[in-house]
């Protein structure tokens, strides 16, 4: 079955207090990968750098800008970059911009993904640290791991 969905079709649910879009991989359609359109919000701390022992992810930036964290510590993701973190790798990511970044978030499989991005989005907010109690739960239930 193939799939098309425009702009703000897919189903949807908040990201620090922003809207996610779902593209691919909602109900495992298709099962291999999900694919979202993230809207981040200026001087978005960002979640506390982790690592998915389920899913590999990427960070694909359509406007805006980001400070990316990875193994080379951080750096600068403008339009047209592309951030990868596969399983196992600790990574993070904020806005300290005066503008939001959209992006196109891709992740593989879809279905730990998706319920991980669902629990973590709707624990940030665009206006304040996360906080890491609450951070370190949502990890444990989805196989991932805080690594400040």
């Amino acid at each position: 079955m193939t799939l098309l969905i425009g702009r703000g079709d897919g189903p949807g649910f908040p990201y620090a207090g922003r809207p996610m879009h779902v593209l691919a991989g909602h109900g495992d359609m298709p099962a291999g990968f999900a694919a979202a359109e993230l809207a981040i919000p200026p001087h978005f701390g960002g979640p506390i750098p982790h690592a998915h022992d389920e899913f590999d992810e990427a960070i694909y930036v359509l406007s805006g800008r980001l400070t990316v964290l990875g193994e080379q510590g951080p750096g600068e993701a403008v339009a047209g970059s592309m951030f990868v973190a596969p399983r196992g790798h600790r990574h993070g990511f904020s806005n300290p911009s005066d503008e939001p970044a959209l992006l196109l978030g891709i992740w593989s499989p879809a279905a730990p993904a998706l319920a991980f991005m669902r629990d973590v989005g709707a624990a940030l907010t665009s206006d304040g640290p996360p906080d890491p109690d609450r951070m370190r739960e949502i990890c444990a239930r989805h196989a991932s791991r805080l690594l400040p």
